[in-house]
């Protein structure tokens, strides 16, 4: 699967027919007959499993991807809008912390996504504010419990495989092509088969590069 998405974002750039910059007209997307903007998303989560008993955004993890937007009739204020569908990959999952209790020293869930966002974006000259969800599926995890020991055999079958994020945040273009992004992202659902309610909260940091 990661293999996959690493293919995709490398064919990407060949199927996208028009690029832009941030010149003439002050938005993200510069010439006037672009109807598409690819960009390339690479970055780390600081996350965190609600309902774990373990507290914090202790977990890091990796955080790649593509992503292709539309450029929409640039002639009135719906030209400020973009949609976008993208695809990457995301490590999620929990870590014990300093304040945790010593119970859970050890502790660690590791959960890996395939994801394919879909946004809506608002640009106003060199900012881009962010909304949208994510589609997620389960590729890979381990876990460790309180005691140091690997168990995840035991625990991997009471993830679901597939979830649901809501995300949003903003990016910053620091010049026409390279950007700085931060998102809030929390799931939509219960990530957990059983009856204890556990979903996913992070905060995600990228570097963005816009062809």
């Amino acid at each position: 699967m990661i293999r996959l998405i690493l293919m995709i974002m490398l064919v990407l750039p060949l199927n996208v027919w028009a690029q832009g910059d941030l010149e003439g007209d002050k938005t993200i997307g510069g010439k006037q007959d672009a109807r598409f903007r690819l960009s390339l998303l690479v970055g780390l989560n600081a996350s965190q499993i609600d309902g774990d008993e373990i507290a914090g955004f202790n977990k890091l993890g990796l955080n790649i991807g593509g992503q292709i937007n539309i450029i929409l009739d640039r002639k009135d204020w719906v030209g400020r809008f973009q949609p976008s569908i993208g695809i990457g990959f995301t490590q999620l999952g929990s870590a014990p912390g300093g304040r945790d209790d010593a119970l859970f020293q050890y502790q660690r869930f590791n959960l890996s996504y395939a994801e394919i966002p879909v946004m809506i974006h608002y640009i106003d000259q060199r900012w881009v504010f962010s909304a949208g969800f994510a589609y997620r599926r389960l590729v890979n995890t381990k876990f460790i419990d309180a005691n140091d020991f690997d168990v995840t055999d035991t625990f991997s079958d009471n993830y679901k495989k597939s979830e649901v994020s809501f995300i949003g945040g903003g990016t910053f273009y620091i010049t026409r092509n390279i950007g700085v992004n931060v998102n809030w992202e929390h799931s939509t659902f219960d990530i957990f088969k059983p009856s204890t309610r556990q979903v996913h909260r992070l905060i995600s940091f990228k570097g963005i590069y816009t062809f």
